[in-house]
């Protein structure tokens, strides 16, 4: 049996923001947020990536990370949705600000569709390549823990959601963060 290794790349790059605090009003100042693309992954034979191999790992992860840019410029400035890059918490009195809502709001699913997909694949695998005579009784326990998982999950992302709403609702003026797209606009304008 042989062996093979994993290579993977991560590119990331930081975009400056800055905001006005909407509870103690004060500049935030300078802050940099670290957008961060999806992990390309090649798997090889060798310890060491052949260069053609590495430059197709190179580009994948590059072209992951130009999608993240673009998705969360596109969020950013026409849907008014914030990433989660972005970080809320005021530096002078340390309270979140109500704009950070909608990342969390738009990040809420994920965790709950990946634990239901995980659930009918191992549920599904247990039924049918167990063996056992009591496949279909494991097959439910284990899609039946990952359903559970999947609800504490979402009850767990409504409640995150609820308290920054508490925490942000008494404020009398909503603001947005200033984000300086124009340090990423080579990576905005690649196809």
């Amino acid at each position: 049996m042989g062996t093979y290794f994993r290579h993977r790349k991560t590119e990331t790059i930081k975009v400056p923001y800055s905001f006005r605090c909407e509870q103690c009003m004060k500049d935030s100042g300078q802050l940099v947020a670290t957008i961060s693309g999806i992990e390309a992954e090649i798997n090889s034979n060798y310890k060491e990536l052949e260069y053609n191999k590495q430059q197709i790992l190179n580009e994948q992860a590059h072209k992951n990370l130009v999608r993240a840019v673009k998705d969360a410029h596109t969020n950013a400035t026409q849907k008014n949705i914030f990433s989660k890059d972005f970080k809320d918490e005021c530096p002078h009195c340390h309270k979140p600000q109500s704009w950070a809502v909608s990342g969390l709001k738009d990040d809420m699913f994920g965790t709950p569709i990946v634990c239901v997909i995980l659930g009918i694949i191992l549920g599904a695998g247990c039924y049918f390549f167990s063996g056992v005579d009591n496949a279909l009784t494991i097959a439910i326990i284990v899609a039946g823990i990952c359903f559970v998982l999947a609800a504490g999950s979402l009850i767990l992302n409504i409640i995150k959601i609820g308290n920054k709403k508490k925490q942000t609702s008494a404020v009398s003026q909503k603001n947005v963060p200033v984000i300086e797209w124009g340090a990423v606009q080579d990576i905005l304008n690649e196809k």
